[in-house]
């Protein structure tokens, strides 16, 4: 087994982990039922991506061997997730689970730099479902990086 692909996998899961805590999360919360309520899906859907987004850099640096290097590297990131890269890796992501995402990075990135507007609840609870309605097919398609990575791994020299 090669270690560092094993060791990508624990921390692969570690970042899945915090993903699904956040999926909980959001299954809790009403955004319009409160100020209070509003700002924790908010930042629980920060989280959310930013776990996500943890797992493509972890990829891209081990995987791919770098990071994008664009000033809008975080777009090209969650793109490359989408592409099938023959004789590197699989596509971690469908194309819808990519679309959803890069809503979520949208969030992420207003949550970021809009800190003087306030929060639109119905917006957060839009976003929230779509989180919620996307992470089934997420997950799996985690579960088929990690069997990769698996199957990697095991391989011989």
């Amino acid at each position: 087994m090669n270690a560092a692909l094993q060791r990508l996998r624990a921390e692969l899961r570690f970042d899945r982990d915090a993903f699904e805590a956040r999926l909980h999360e959001l299954e809790r919360v009403d955004p319009a039922s409160s100020d209070a309520s509003a700002a924790q899906t908010a930042v629980a859907l920060h989280h959310a991506y930013c776990a996500i987004e943890s797992i493509l850099m972890r990829v891209a640096r081990q995987i791919e061997g770098s990071l994008p290097e664009e000033p809008d590297w975080h777009q090209a990131l969650l793109h490359a997730a989408g592409l099938d890269l023959p004789g590197v890796r699989p596509a971690i992501f469908s194309r819808p689970t990519v679309n959803a995402l890069r809503h979520l990075l949208g969030f992420r990135h207003f949550f970021r730099h809009g800190y003087a507007v306030p929060l639109d609840s119905a917006q957060l609870a839009a976003l929230s479902r779509e989180v919620r309605d996307i992470a089934p097919h997420l997950l799996a398609e985690l579960d088929r990086l990690d069997a990769f990575l698996e199957q990697v791994a095991s391989e011989p020299d």
